[in-house]
């Protein structure tokens, strides 16, 4: 029986194709589109890519973690900077402190904040400029955190020429943000009660292009984000702060948050590839997204430090989504009302079709179940080309995020898999259930997501925007006389265009996150607006045509895949990038190639020959990882030291005051207590106060010269206590014979030398 056809005549073909392409392209013309970048001759009122740009390229020029000359030099010019300003500027050096909760390491350097203020004229608290000014290990950080640097300088800048203003501005540069959010840690827990009322507005990068997207916000946030839809291309989503719980990252905003400071947490995430690398250079970054960026920074620093921070804390918390014309947001309660209205609308347009006999209840069950599976399997299919591409081909993936240098062509098969999936699913089913049922069926499934969602903020507007308005679409093309074909059609298309302008971009902009955890997101989008556009689907897709559609989704998907690799051939783009690391076992005097991945080429497959294997006397803050690696030559390299200071026993514990530091001027040292030997009821590290874990260890950088002290206090379980002691550089050249081949980069690269004490 062809189930197909009542439905099929309802809308005609040729009209439901034409106004299905003229939806999606409308979705496509309206995406976000990027700033045009302004010059060094800007208003001096105006952000300007070109000013901000200067101070990248005076940090960025060679890497600057933490105890490096890059790091002391980029703080240099930073002290100078802002005081050229003319602002009050300081360094506020001490202690900043983590302690991982998945992890026995522990977390600490001596960090120097950079921290400069512009008195307010009537100041209600103070709106604060931050971003991160170091690096990890290898990276010119032009990206992670120079576009933050040079937001934050300019914006400066911008707001000291103007009128002043009525809040406290200050300029917070942190230091040792890739080592823990250390500098952060240090801010927050010394919070001065003069600051009054604080909003901190963070900049970051996860890559070097793409929109800047404020991704958190802290509560309540209803004027955080009035404040933040008066900047030109703001961009923000209550989705997204769901999202990023997923991700493995953290930034500073977590101590902010922490501390009960207001705070913005705003980024750009495209060009991944070049995160955390030796390629995240100056010439690599985008000027429009540091234009578009700065302009959001100006625009909503400007409207804080004019208000009244006080009242901050009266506001309520806005569920919020980007939309063409700025910032769509709404209270709480609207979200669970208008899940509950999508809700009634679909229940109404599933009993009027049981009533009109195009369906039945059990049709539109089983319509329902087919589709919750279908978008299940679709959201798989569009992790599948980059699944398969890095299994074929390992070495396009850079190694901090799993990311090729061309992601465009990936994109779209991830995109076209998906689709693929849908389209196949119902050329299938719709030869056993109406096409009625399935249209109800469909609804039906995103509601129930819809109500599932409802206890996390944010995540029922992702899909009620778009299904409502498609649900009363139909609704209204439902109770219309059949013979008015023409205005059904046009009732459908306008209840369908809301959905393609928030699910178009949805698809674009969630491969931000990556192909790994992006393309499953865009996937779920894909789903969601076939879902409701089903109805412009149904008269255009052939019945028992799933094989031709499957086959055809194949050959696309292949086709992509393959041009993908092409274009990112090893030698057709920047260098591909490796992990390496080297230590140096000074107890048996033997050394080891290591890397947390399986090695990418020749070169690597070369130096880790081993079976992979844990290491822990080797790389004792990674002592549980299983990691590649292969046997290497001895460098001439002195092993870290320990200074016993004082040595005292009493009522059966045992304190220990050591001198721990590096006799190779490293700028990182790190210290673990053999739990076979002793418990650690008690530690402080150059002055902290340390978690006595368990297993405990630390990892300090950028102490004194002299090296760090450190107090134990101990429960002895032995006659001696036996530490292992190891520092840390990333100069893999003092390795004899190390010489990667010219395309090849390595990042984050270490050295690290290790010994046992007992004491």
């Amino acid at each position: 029986m062809d189930f197909a056809a009542a439905d099929a005549r309802a809308l005609p073909r040729l009209p439901s194709l034409i106004a299905l392409l003229a939806v999606l392209l409308l979705g496509i013309a309206v995406l976000p589109g990027s700033s045009a970048p302004r010059g060094t001759d800007a208003p001096a009122d105006m952000f300007s890519a070109g000013r901000a740009v200067t101070h990248i390229e005076a940090i960025a020029d060679s890497p600057r973690p933490l105890g490096s000359p890059g790091h002391a030099a980029a703080r240099e010019y930073l002290v100078g900077a802002l005081e050229d300003l003319g602002w009050r500027t300081s360094v506020k050096s001490g202690v900043g402190w983590m302690t991982p909760p998945d992890e026995t390491t522990q977390r600490g350097a001596r960090v120097d904040n950079i921290v400069a203020v512009l008195p307010g004229s009537d100041p209600t608290g103070t709106v604060v400029l931050a971003a991160h000014y170091d690096t990890v290990t290898g990276s010119p950080g032009a990206g992670d955190d120079g576009i933050g640097v040079g937001t934050v300088l300019e914006t400066a800048r911008a707001i000291g020429d103007g009128p002043t203003p009525r809040n406290d501005v200050m300029v917070l540069l942190t230091d040792g943000e890739e080592n823990g959010l250390l500098g952060a840690h240090l801010f927050a827990h010394s919070l001065s009660p003069s600051l009054g009322p604080t909003v901190v507005l963070n900049h970051e990068a996860r890559g070097n292009a793409g929109l800047p997207t404020t991704f958190r916000m802290t509560s309540p946030n209803s004027r955080l984000i009035d404040a933040l839809a008066r900047a030109p291309g703001a961009s923000a989503d209550s989705l997204t702060q769901f999202a990023f719980e997923a991700l493995p990252n953290n930034t500073d905003f977590h101590h902010f948050a922490e501390a009960g400071i207001h705070a913005y947490d705003t980024a750009i995430a495209s060009a991944a590839a070049f995160y955390h690398s030796p390629l995240d250079t100056p010439d690599r970054l985008s000027r429009s997204s540091l234009q578009q960026m700065g302009d959001i920074a100006l625009t909503t620093a400007r409207s804080l430090a004019g208000s009244d921070l006080a009242t901050l804390d009266d506001a309520g918390n806005d569920v919020v989504s980007t939309v063409p014309w700025g910032l769509l947001h709404y209270p709480r309660w609207i979200e669970i009302a208008a899940t509950i209205a999508l809700a009634g609308a679909v229940a109404a347009l599933t009993l009027s079709r049981i009533r009109r006999r195009e369906a039945t209840g059990l049709q539109v069950a089983l319509a329902a179940g087919v589709s919750l599976v279908a978008a299940v399997v679709a959201v798989g299919a569009a992790w599948v080309p980059w699944w398969l591409a890095q299994r074929l081909a390992p070495g396009m993936a850079s190694p901090v995020l799993d990311e090729p240098y061309r992601p465009g062509l990936y994109q779209v098969a991830a995109v076209i898999a998906a689709l693929g999936i849908l389209l196949t699913a119902y050329t299938r089913i719709v030869q056993h259930i109406p096409a009625a049922s399935l249209t109800a069926g469909a609804f039906v499934t995103v509601t129930v997501l819809a109500v599932v969602a409802v206890p996390f903020a944010g995540l029922p507007a992702a899909v009620v925007l778009p299904a409502l308005p498609a649900v009363l679409g139909v609704l209204v093309a439902q109770v219309l006389p059949a013979r008015l074909t023409g205005l059904r059609l046009v009732a459908v298309v306008v209840g369908v265009i809301p959905a393609s302008v928030l699910c178009v971009a949805a698809v674009v902009l969630s491969f931000d996150a990556g192909l790994v955890f992006g393309a499953p997101i865009a996937g779920a989008f894909v789903a969601v607006l076939f879902a409701v556009t089903l109805s412009l689907w149904q008269p255009i897709l052939p019945v028992e045509g799933s094989r031709f559609v499957g086959a055809g989704t194949v050959v696309l998907v292949l086709a992509c895949a393959l041009v993908a690799g092409f274009l990112n051939r090893d030698g057709a783009t920047a260098p591909r990038q490796e992990r390496l690391w080297y230590a140096l076992n000074s107890d048996i005097g033997q050394a080891v190639w290591a890397s947390p991945e399986p090695p990418k080429s020749a070169w690597s497959r070369e130096l880790l020959i081993d079976p992979p294997g844990r290491l822990p006397s080797e790389f004792p803050w990674r002592d549980d990882d299983v990691l590649a690696h292969g046997p290497a030559t001895v460098a001439s390299l002195a092993p870290p030291e320990v200074e016993v200071l004082e040595d005292t026993s009493a009522g059966g514990t045992r304190e220990l005051r050591l001198l721990l530091r590096s006799a190779r001027g490293a700028p990182g040292v790190g210290l673990w207590v053999d739990s076979n030997t002793a418990t650690v009821h008690g530690a402080t590290v150059d002055g902290h106060r340390a978690e006595p874990t368990e297993e405990f260890g630390f990892v300090f950088w950028a102490g004194s010269p002299g090296g760090i002290e450190v107090t134990l206090t101990l429960g002895v379980l032995d006659d001696e206590v036996r530490l292992r002691i190891a520092d840390l550089t990333d100069d893999l050249t003092v390795v004899p014979g190390y010489e990667p081949p010219p395309e090849r980069v390595v990042v984050q690269p270490a050295v690290v030398v290790t010994r046992t004490v007992l004491i």
